[in-house]
């Protein structure tokens, strides 16, 4: 994950916040207009089962293949309505298409039966905050980076939230609780810049978390004489060993009662 939440960072980016390249280069960032129609063609290039979850939403499933169906064709004849659901597997070796309107962050009044202490005084609205995540529900594909990170207009969520402390938030703005930022104080975490938690250059993303390299596709060069050195200290050893087996045995002379007797005449 980018050193810098990435609700944090949309916040504190100014006009930074539609560029998805401030999220940082391991979080597949994909920046959303306010009320952009999305559509997610997925292709399951892999023999196992994956239930991807959107966070934010309940989108439409148009299109779901049976197993081993290979990639998306384009020729499938939607549904009327689309059955709605916020998590669906697809099936090994097959596809899916998703389809949601980018309509989150909602601006909407508070309820006067309703109390944030989070509030500035002047505010009379609530604001759902817009960074959703698209991932598999395996916990250790998430971890392996299986999840995308839908960002939706971001400028309207500054409009619509702050962080306390200056810059000062507008009249209108909802508030961050202090004790996010606490949280974040106290364990080293920046709060504001770009995904490497740089303020200065949003560009800038050295020192941002990134996910390991891929394995390489076959042996290197240093693999390559690791081989070859194994082999020969392989081959080395077991003629080593059949030399050994293979000499003469020479029985020494023993000691009976203080006198010596035996061995080689």
């Amino acid at each position: 994950m980018p050193s810098l939440i990435s609700t944090a960072l949309a916040l504190t980016s100014s006009s930074y916040a539609t560029n998805p390249a401030i999220y940082g280069d391991n979080t597949h960032a994909i920046v959303l207009e306010r009320g952009q129609v999305v559509e997610i063609i997925l292709n399951n290039d892999d023999p196992g089962k994956h239930p991807f979850h959107l966070h934010g939403h309940a989108f439409q499933a148009v299109v779901r293949s049976n197993e081993s169906a290979g990639f998306y064709a384009y020729n499938e004849t939607f549904p009327e309505t689309p059955m709605r659901r916020d998590t669906l597997m697809v099936r090994p070796s097959g596809n899916m298409v998703l389809r949601f309107r980018a309509d989150n962050p909602a601006i909407s009044p508070i309820p006067a039966s309703r109390s944030y202490p989070q509030r500035t005084p002047s505010s009379n609205t609530c604001a759902n905050v817009g960074i959703w995540l698209f991932h598999c529900h395996i916990e250790w594909h998430v971890a392996s980076g299986l999840i995308a990170t839908m960002v939706e207009a971001p400028l309207d969520m500054q409009a619509a939230l702050a962080l306390p402390g200056p810059p000062s938030p507008s009249p209108a703005a909802l508030t961050v609780p202090q004790n996010h930022i606490d949280s974040c104080i106290a364990e080293g975490k920046p709060f504001r810049g770009n995904a490497a938690g740089n303020e200065d250059d949003l560009l800038n993303l050295k020192g941002q978390n990134k996910s390991p390299a891929p394995l390489p596709a076959g042996f290197t060069a240093k693999g390559i004489v690791a081989l070859v050195f194994s082999c020969i200290a392989a081959v080395l050893g077991m003629l080593a060993v059949t030399w050994y087996g293979t000499l003469e045995l020479k029985r020494g002379p023993e000691t009976v009662a203080g006198v010596t007797v035996g061995g080689e005449q």
